[in-house]
């Protein structure tokens, strides 16, 4: 009787024992800061995980940042950890720690008070030796400095700031930002009062911009057709920064535009500088539903920055004549398939097929990255043949298409005629910089738009959109470095390089990163992977 009330008393001993512990998984971001932005945020230092059962009464959130010594009194230091995996019981794997030190939660490590990197280039020692330069999109001299610079976000390329890092306070344009510290010449520490540093406005002119031609030819052409158009027009004003937009109309009868002319082009311009031309030829498909009649092209130009606007629209100097084609019974119906849609990104192990991504996200640089679309195929799963149009892409933060969304500024993809049952397949690579030269970071959906040019008189308009998930990943903003910069002799290493079907085509011995990317001479155009010292990356050989 005596045994049978001991094992009963243990066997309530040990429930009551292991109830208290919690089991966690935890990602070592380091212990400090800056390597744990470079683990957790940048993504450009690998990290471990650890197993532990926690003997306290809370689990940590998953998902979430914390700083801790893991033991109470440990003299090892603190290091920062994301919680993977969270249970409120104990497991018989990994370290017990029976006094576990506070955890303390770090909200935002993305955002957090550390070193991280610039390469702010000089525009003058006086505000106006500073505005007349930046102002003509010229510099003081051609040196990109390399400097670290104590702050929680990082600094925005293209903005200005006077401040002195070690060479006097002057007037410096932000020419490459990362979230990382990097192998910089110098620091600055803005939490310091005694510091100069601070954000620089500077006041140019504004841009004014000339429409001077616009020409769609006089022959005639029946709805459906593609042509192409010419423009040109001129900034006779001050520098742009913001992208301007140029819009191609259809004005009916007259060459004086109005409110019910219709938008055939949304162009997208870059920042014009003072006195610069731009010529365009742009592919123009004539919409299936608009009526027949003499039109004239008209052109408009817009740019958020500009005040006068009295130049800013312009008329062909001639006519011509659409014929309305009659279309047969029934409607197409066009639409992205999933399943013969292929993809390929950094995401390693992302499906290829966008049908199979499931909770995936591809993956881009958002300095130079690329993703592949191999493959792209449009069905027409109407009763009726499509007329050509277009395909186009947008950058969306919820996957609908908005006008808050961000247009590709590549051209769009040209789209034959389909078909009912029938398909094409197009292919199409997207960088990073495609849409307005924003650096974006975080999830993402870059959109797929077919029939975006809505020739189509489509039976269902609601499934022309279909999204990619994309995560945006900030890379390691470090420049390789000349031999002034330092005096150790480069070691040789090895790379393996792969093409985009996983096939090594070439394994080598090099010394530097230039020598990584010169070993791609040899292979013939296309995009490789090069594997090398830890570190993946992605390289266009043109």
């Amino acid at each position: 009787m005596k045994k049978i009330t001991l094992l009963l008393l243990l066997l309530l001993s040990i429930t009551g024992w292991s109830q208290t512990y919690k089991f966690h998984t935890l990602e070592d971001l380091g212990p400090n800061i800056e390597i744990a932005i470079s683990k957790g945020c940048a993504h450009t230092i690998s990290t471990t995980t650890r197993d532990v059962n926690l003997n306290q009464s809370f689990k940590l959130e998953v998902g979430k940042i914390y700083k801790s010594d893991l033991v109470l009194g440990s003299i090892s230091g603190s290091n920062y950890y994301r919680v993977l995996r969270a249970e409120n019981y104990y497991l018989d794997k990994g370290s017990d720690i029976d006094e576990p030190a506070p955890f303390e939660l770090i909200p935002d490590l993305c955002n957090a008070l550390s070193w991280k990197y610039i390469r702010p280039i000089l525009l003058g020692s006086t505000l106006e030796q500073a505005q007349s330069n930046y102002c003509a999109n010229l510099t003081a001299n051609t040196t990109r400095e390399r400097v670290n610079v104590k702050t929680q976000k990082p600094l925005n390329i293209g903005e200005v700031y006077f401040m002195d890092f070690g060479k006097g306070a002057n007037y410096y344009l932000i020419t490459g930002a990362s979230i990382e510290a990097g192998d910089s010449e110098y620091q600055i520490d803005p939490t310091n009062s005694n510091t100069i540093f601070s954000l620089a406005t500077l006041n140019c002119p504004k841009p004014d911009l000339q429409a001077n031609a616009v020409d769609c030819g006089s022959a005639t052409m029946t709805t459906g057709t593609t042509f192409t158009a010419v423009y040109s027009l001129k900034n006779i004003g001050g520098r742009a920064f913001s992208p301007s937009h140029c819009l191609i109309y259809f004005s009916k009868g007259n060459s004086t535009l109005s409110a019910d002319d219709i938008l055939i082009k949304d162009i997208t311009i870059d920042p014009l500088n003072p006195n610069e031309i731009k010529y365009g030829t742009p592919s123009i498909t004539i919409p299936a539903n608009i009526s027949g009649g003499i039109y004239y092209a008209i052109m408009q130009l817009v740019n958020s920055e500009e005040t006068n606007t009295s130049n800013n629209i312009v008329s062909s100097t001639s006519s011509f004549i659409i014929n309305q084609i009659t279309t047969p019974a029934g409607k197409p119906d066009l639409v992205i398939d999933p399943t013969n849609t292929i993809i390929f990104s950094n995401c390693f192990d992302c499906s290829a097929a966008l049908s199979d991504l499931g909770s995936k996200r591809h993956t881009i640089n958002n300095q130079s990255g690329i993703i592949n679309l191999q493959s792209i195929t449009i069905k027409n799963t109407g009763s009726a043949a499509s007329v050509p149009s277009t395909l186009q892409f947008y950058l969306s933060s919820d996957g609908v298409l908005d006008s808050a969304d961000i247009k590709s500024t590549a051209s769009a993809i040209s789209i034959g005629a389909i078909n009912p049952g029938g398909s094409i397949s197009v292919s199409k690579s997207i960088f990073s910089s495609d849409f307005g030269g924003l650096t974006v970071t975080g999830n993402r959906n870059i959109l797929i738009s077919v029939d975006d040019s809505k020739t189509n008189a489509e039976s269902n308009e609601n499934n022309n959109v279909t999204p990619i998930p994309v995560t945006f990943v900030n890379p390691f903003a470090r420049t390789a470095q000349t031999s002034s910069d330092t005096q150790e002799v480069p070691q040789p290493y090895s790379i393996n390089v792969y093409n985009f079907d996983g096939q090594k085509v070439l394994t080598k011995e090099v010394n530097s990163k230039e020598e990584e990317d010169k070993s791609l001479d040899t292979l013939k155009t296309g995009i490789y992977i090069i594997k090398s010292k830890g570190e993946t990356r992605k390289v266009l050989k043109k």
